[in-house]
């Protein structure tokens, strides 16, 4: 397969062939037909008054029965006003110089060595000869001029008057009379008019039409080619764009000029080099923070089991449920893991139906009690807007929004302190608000908490934080409720969070 700039190059260069040969064809079929039109007019021309007198006659007669002369008559309404007579010395030999016709007869050399008068004496005889040619000449271009050649026919295209001897190559002009045709004049062609001069200008126009044609095309061919490499250069380095990013090479940009679509093209790939780039980030830091959370409880598991073997710690109830709390929390990193993971591909399951959200926040809140009260945390309703708020949503779901967000309020609000829950109506969304007391956040770190595995605070321990996943499905959840979930801060101190669902 041929390379893109031969491709372009050569898609130009035939563009150019077909456009230009096209108009050649076409300027010449044109100008021939035209031409000769032309010709055929002039020669039309001058059987204007004849054919005005012919329908004058014929309005008045309603036939043709007056002509008598025919020659005669032609010869007499022939418009003959602009071609020379017919001189004497035309029934003579014609001049030497006829002899090559188009060519006038040669003057004397300026070599000759003869007298004065004798100079002069044939000077004025080449000039009378000179003359007579020119005569002679247009006398034979003129056209015909009697009724020998000139005839007449009526409506139905029969003979009224002439010889009709050539009818494969006459001009038949019509004749109208009263919006009707009442018969034609055969003008035959002059072939002298057409084998002269005019024959030899057209044929001049077609060679300069073939040379400028050949020029374009010269010229076609090389603008062409350096608009194929301008543009296969600029496609080409798109090319080796696409080639780095697919080698995983981020890095690299194009310089981005002009606003045409390789420009646009090119800008997307920039962006798009930038989007890979901060993916392969993540990427990598989400392995690597996966990694850190998964090996954490594997350690302390290990570190356990090993102490035990050893006999440092006695294999007893209470290192047992030790054990247990390690294994349980590791078992929530993974199925957090897995939850997300869903919510990213879209194969958590939702199953809606109509549902009454203040219950099902009242209920969220009570399962919670218990825990809050265990870290000296006080877990209080603020308000509840109408004990039936009814929204469409999957349950289970919207409990799980719930519970992840009071844990996380639990787990990172110092004890003793409030976390303070709210339900009301804003338009056409219910808002659900859960605010609590300090430490807070600070506000450039708002947008990133529901990044996953993100954490405002990176020292934190497993202890008393989690795996920076919970908002992350939390997040997720929302969205799948065509909701909105909001970060700012309480007059609490520390965090409000606000979920909007459509009521």
């Amino acid at each position: 397969m041929f390379r893109l700039r031969l491709q372009f190059f050569l898609v130009l260069l035939l563009m150019s062939i077909l456009l230009t040969t096209g108009l050649y064809i076409f300027i010449k079929v044109s100008f021939q037909h035209d031409f000769w039109n032309y010709i055929n007019a002039k020669e039309i021309r001058y059987t204007q008054p004849l054919a005005a007198d012919l329908i004058k006659n014929y309005t008045q007669q309603k036939n043709w029965n007056w002509i008598e002369d025919w020659d005669q008559y032609a010869a007499q309404h022939l418009d003959t006003s602009n071609f020379p007579r017919r001189s004497r010395q035309d029934n003579g030999p014609p001049p030497p110089s006829e002899q090559n016709p188009g060519e006038l007869p040669p003057a004397n050399s300026p070599g000759d060595n003869n007298s004065t008068e004798r100079n002069s004496h044939q000077d004025d005889k080449e000039s009378r000869e000179r003359q007579e040619f020119r005569d002679k000449r247009d006398f034979n271009r003129r056209p015909p001029m009697g009724g020998a050649s000139i005839f007449l026919l009526d409506e139905n295209k029969k003979l009224v008057a002439g010889k009709n001897e050539r009818r494969n190559n006459v001009f038949l002009m019509e004749l109208e009379s009263e919006g009707k045709v009442i018969g034609y004049i055969g003008i035959p062609i002059n072939p002298a008019l057409r084998d002269l001069q005019d024959a030899d200008f057209v044929q001049l126009q077609e060679t300069k039409l073939a040379l400028v044609i050949t020029i374009a095309l010269a010229l076609a061919g090389l603008i062409a080619f350096p608009l194929a490499h301008f543009l296969t250069k600029r496609i080409n380095r798109l090319v080796a764009q696409v080639g780095l990013l697919s080698q995983g090479k981020y890095g690299e940009r194009i310089v981005v000029t002009g606003r045409d679509e390789l420009s646009i093209l090119a800008e997307h790939i920039n962006n798009l080099s930038e989007t890979l780039s901060q993916n392969e980030q993540t990427r990598r830091q989400w392995v690597a923070d996966i990694s850190h959370e998964l090996r954490t409880p594997l350690a302390v598991l290990q570190a356990e089991l090993e102490a035990m073997e050893d006999g440092v710690r006695p294999l007893d109830l209470t290192s047992v449920t030790r054990l247990q709390k390690h294994c349980q929390r590791l078992k929530h990193l993974v199925n957090d893991l897995y939850e997300l993971s869903l919510t990213d591909v879209g194969g958590m399951t939702y199953r809606k139906n109509t549902l009454n959200l203040s219950a099902l926040l009242q209920d969220a809140v009570s399962s919670m009690q218990a825990q809050f009260s265990q870290q000296h945390i006080q877990l209080l309703v603020t308000k509840i807007e109408s004990p039936t708020i009814n929204i469409f949503g999957d349950q289970n779901r919207l409990q799980q929004l719930f519970a992840n967000l009071l844990k996380n309020s639990l787990q990172y609000t110092n004890s003793p302190g409030v976390t303070q829950v709210s339900l009301t109506i804003d338009n056409n969304f219910a808002v659900v608000t859960i605010e609590d007391s300090a430490p807070g956040v600070d506000p450039q770190h708002h947008e990133k908490l529901f990044d996953r595995l993100y954490r405002a605070d990176s020292s934190r321990t497993r202890a008393t934080g989690g795996a920076g996943l919970g908002l992350s499905i939390c997040n997720n959840i929302v969205a799948a409720h065509d909701g909105q979930i909001l970060v700012n801060n309480s007059d609490l101190g520390g965090l409000k969070m606000i979920v909007r669902l459509p009521y």
